[in-house]
């Protein structure tokens, strides 16, 4: 069992950081853990590496590792989903101005361009990648997108189920009065 020390001291080794998000050393998620500073200061490197070398603290680090990247990989595939519903609406909205539905100022024009741009829209250096790809790698790369895009659908329609209880809710109170 992992005392608190340990575990404070491992996920400052497995950040990489500290909590100003500095680099950090071995030496400083040491004495950043609790552990007392010891004279001289090579001492607590070498106390430091006995720490990440045991058993118990090396597991901690690798196990933090393993949940800073899959909170990484989430970023970015929120980050996917939010640039792909900027081009959607950057396309919804030119859409309208040149249907005549709406007189779009140069204001509305140039911040579209700067939207479009910004989500990649009007790059000219595409470049296509022709890989080889078996059936089963195809199918596992869509699964994967898949369970993806229904967490995110999912998450979405815990959002629209909460407004729908608060307004019921709102309504209901209404009527009592």
């Amino acid at each position: 069992m992992a005392t608190e020390k340990q575990k404070r001291f491992a996920k400052l080794i497995a950040n990489g950081c500290d909590k100003d998000g500095k680099p950090i050393t071995a030496i400083d998620a040491y004495v950043e853990a609790g552990y007392k500073e010891l004279k001289p200061r090579n001492a607590q490197g070498v106390e430091a590496c006995r720490l990440i070398a045991s058993d118990t603290v090396s597991n901690l680090i690798e196990e933090e590792r393993v949940l800073i990247k899959k909170f990484e990989q989430k970023v970015q595939k929120k980050q996917e989903i939010l640039t792909l519903s900027d081009t959607q609406r950057v396309l919804d909205k030119l859409r309208t101005w040149i249907e005549g539905d709406i007189e779009a100022s140069t204001s509305q024009l140039r911040s579209a361009e700067l939207l479009a741009r910004v989500s990649g829209m009007l790059r000219t250096d595409i470049s296509i990648e022709n890989k080889e790809r078996s059936s089963s790698e195809i199918e596992g790369l869509l699964n994967s997108k898949l369970a993806a895009l229904s967490a995110i659908v999912e998450d979405n329609d815990e959002l629209v189920n909460t407004e729908d209880e608060e307004s019921t809710i709102k309504t209901y109170k209404d009527s009592m009065h």
